[in-house]
């Protein structure tokens, strides 16, 4: 922890300042031990130079599947992915984090955060509430001094109101909270004025019949499935991951919901990438995590207009519900 991410942090119980106590430093001056009291008397530990928000309810089954999964996945792999998906049909090039402060909410792998943080960003707050932080999330931003990680969770961040002066991003997250709405106005108050949201939630076609009618097994499948153990879930990913090389059938399976591997990037090995998408993207998508919202166009233009009833400080809108939507596109929002 960079002793002066102490100026963003607070309480997130009441949103008081917090004082460091007991600090044991490491390399480069970097907090590795200590623990941070309010003016309340609550008192959050340091350990291994990150900040822990969490209690046994936060850190148990609602999110042990996620740490699980960065833990296999890791991400490192998916680069190209996120260039020309999520920075080209969001940003359009990654000369948006130059010189700016970004929050990583719900980091995973800590892999975007590392990718924000080598594209210019003068630092990098991420915040991840299951175990990854101490595995592959530490593995991958060990040698990132201007990333900070906070195990937190993020509808419930531990960050003053208007700290974070250049951009809140939650790509692909959002939706596996407990509330979508709560999440999402809990992280606009971090923005500060001319910083901006970033945000993208599951869809819900409901105007397609063909669609509801595939939702609706593919929920029932769900239910099935997250109950499976993690090694269960991962032959399910495989096996589904190799039919969609199958001429026919493996575009009915796509497109019936029964896996997910949507738009590779053309490059090298691109088999092979095709593959690992379909795996991760599958295996995210009957993932044994305990939430998983999907809402329709009506909900997100409401929530948006909400949080920013100014429309010409949101980018994005409709590129974001057209159909065939964007990969990786997510929704702009300015403060």
């Amino acid at each position: 922890m960079n002793p002066d991410l102490l100026e963003f942090l607070c309480d997130p119980v009441d949103k008081s300042d917090l004082i460091l106590k007991e600090p044991v430093f490491g390399k480069h001056g970097m907090v590795e031990a200590g623990f941070l009291e309010s003016a309340s008397g609550r008192g959050y530990s340091i350990r291994n130079g990150i900040p822990r928000f969490i209690d046994d309810a936060m850190s148990a089954e609602a999110v042990s599947s996620f740490g699980d999964q960065w833990n296999y996945f890791n991400f490192d792999q998916f680069r190209l992915n996120w260039l020309n998906h999520t920075v080209a049909n969001t940003f359009g090039s990654v000369d948006v984090f130059k010189g700016r402060v970004v929050l990583d909410a719900g980091g995973g792998s800590g892999m975007q955060s590392r990718w924000m943080s080598e594209a210019g960003a003068t630092r990098v707050i991420c915040l991840e509430l299951s175990h990854a932080v101490d595995d592959i999330m530490k593995a991958n931003l060990n040698d990132a001094r201007n990333v900070d990680v906070i195990q937190c969770s993020i509808d419930a961040p531990p960050l003053k109101d208007s700290s974070i002066s250049g951009m809140v991003i939650c790509h692909n997250v959002i939706q596996h909270t407990p509330d979508v709405e709560k999440t999402a106005r809990a992280l606009w108050r971090l923005v500060s004025n001319g910083g901006e949201f970033v945000f993208n939630c599951y869809m819900k076609y409901e105007s397609s019949l063909p669609w509801m009618v595939r939702f609706y097994y593919y929920r029932a499948l769900r239910r099935f499935l997250s109950r499976r153990s993690f090694q269960a879930r991962l032959s399910y990913a495989k096996a589904m991951s190799w039919l969609r090389f199958v001429p026919v059938l493996g575009w009915s399976l796509e497109k019936g919901l029964l896996m997910v591997r949507g738009d590779v990037p053309d490059g090298p090995e691109k088999l092979r990438r095709m593959y690992r998408a379909g795996v991760l993207n599958t295996f995210d998508w009957y993932g044994g995590h305990q939430y998983q919202h999907h809402k329709t166009e009506h909900e997100l233009r409401a929530l948006v207009s909400r949080l920013q009833p100014d429309a010409l400080k949101i980018s994005n809108l409709d590129r974001y519900f057209a159909r065939p939507a964007a990969t990786g596109c997510a929704i702009r929002i300015m403060k």
